[in-house]
């Protein structure tokens, strides 16, 4: 190794040492948390927190993926939870709960918001009860539901830092109610109801879409009644031995919503609302209608600004500006295809030697006009000087020049090749 592959090799050695130790100096490894989502049970359950919750307080509870799976009904001192559409459910069943009800069961269902006069989208379970579900689309809570976990996590970023920090740390004397009422008031996007339970159990905070309710215009007087901004958000009926409970939405049971506000301890209350100890049966899901229904009663302000979108469109499309653009004249075809089509109309009408003996006329009449002393060369004399210039066999060329017939295909275009390569030479 010389001197020079010794000096570059100690530059390159301090060069990244010197740049590893101010790497060093200046960044240093830590550890951050990302959401990822649910996995597990957890991913294919949205309420699986909420069956752990019960277990917890020793509850029993089966969880079910679609209410076909209940082959008979449970005890009738069970519970069934199904916050699912029910659009799987029909008369025949709304009738057996009911039924079951009446002997002491517990049904505790969501409600189901489609558009008006739609009769395929009917809830046979709320016409039965005689309970009218009603929804608006608003924007604003919309938007604020998306806001809602960032703002979360700021909050708990600046609690943390008021709690490491002695000197930011909040005020004390500032009173609690206060406080709570500002910060309801600034998370305009929600409807937190004080709902009162009874005497002996403190009230519990919950949060309901300030944007659906209902409307109790049946013969059964509530047993309990949650009112929000426009209607009822919680109906519970009390049916000879059972019970119904209506909930006007369920998103406040789910994994990310379950631990916020008294949600859990809400449904603590609902499963227990008479003392009892009862079995609780879940149906997680239930069957779907066809898609156009999903999206005209899930998103049917989108889709009906994707209806005007296309009706303006097709519209636009239909106008015309101007007169019409005159039509192009007609592409002639090429020369090539005319002489091809009248080679194999003439081959196909019995006219072969025609064809060969026009094309050694063609080539007779190019060796005058190029070559015009080979003219008077015999034909032997002729095919030697024509096969030197093409560059072929002197014996093939003579043979096309003196033949006078071509009854196959091949030999005639084994012909007709010697011909134009010698015309391509001349």
């Amino acid at each position: 190794m010389n001197r020079v592959v010794l000096i570059i090799v100690a530059v390159v050695t301090l060069l990244v040492a010197g740049i590893s130790w101010w790497f060093f100096e200046n960044y240093e490894r830590y550890e951050k948390e990302v959401e990822i989502g649910y996995s597990g049970e957890a991913a294919k359950n949205p309420y699986y927190a909420a069956e752990l919750f019960l277990k917890k307080y020793n509850m029993q509870v089966e969880s079910l993926p679609s209410i076909l799976e209940l082959k008979e009904m449970p005890g009738t001192n069970d519970i069934l939870f199904i916050p699912t559409k029910r659009f799987d459910i029909g008369d025949d069943r709304v009738a057996e709960l009911m039924e079951w009800v009446k002997q002491g069961g517990h049904l505790i269902a969501l409600a189901r918001y489609h558009r008006k006069d739609d009769y395929e989208a009917r809830d046979a379970l709320f016409d039965e009860l005689g309970v009218k579900t009603e929804h608006r689309f608003d924007i604003l809570p919309f938007f604020g539901m998306l806001l809602e976990g960032i703002e979360e996590n700021i909050e708990e970023e600046q609690a943390e830092q008021n709690t490491e920090d002695s000197t930011d740390a909040p005020d004390t004397t500032i009173d609690k109610k206060e406080w709570e009422k500002s910060k309801k008031k600034k998370k305009w996007w929600r409807t937190v109801l004080n709902i009162p339970v009874n005497d002996k159990i403190e009230d519990k905070k919950v949060r309901f879409w300030p944007s659906k309710w209902m409307i109790n215009q049946g013969r059964y007087e509530p047993a309990w009644e949650v009112q929000g901004n426009h209607g009822a958000q919680l109906l519970e009926f009390h049916i000879e031995q059972g019970w119904v409970t209506l909930l006007s939405e369920i998103d406040f049971l789910t994994n990310y919503h379950i631990d916020k506000y008294d949600h859990a301890a809400f449904l603590h209350t609902l499963v227990h609302v008479d003392n009892s100890e009862r079995k609780l049966w879940i149906i997680r899901n239930g069957d779907r209608p066809s898609l156009i229904s999903i999206l005209f009663d899930e998103y049917s302000p989108a889709m009906y600004a994707f209806i005007v979108f296309v009706l303006f469109w097709l519209w636009f499309a239909s106008r015309r500006f101007g007169p019409l653009a005159p039509n192009s004249k007609a592409v002639r075809r090429s020369m090539s295809e005319h002489i091809v089509s009248t080679g194999h109309f003439q081959w196909r009408n019995k006219n072969k030697l025609e064809l060969l003996s026009s094309v050694q006329k063609a080539l007779y009449e190019q060796i005058a006009q190029t070559r015009p002393l080979w003219v008077r060369l015999s034909e032997k004399e002729l095919a030697g000087k024509l096969a030197k210039l093409a560059g072929l066999e002197e014996a093939k060329v003579y043979k096309a020049l003196t033949t006078k017939s071509a009854d196959r295909e091949l030999d005639f275009a084994a012909t007709i090749e010697v011909f134009s390569t010698i015309r391509k030479k001349l």
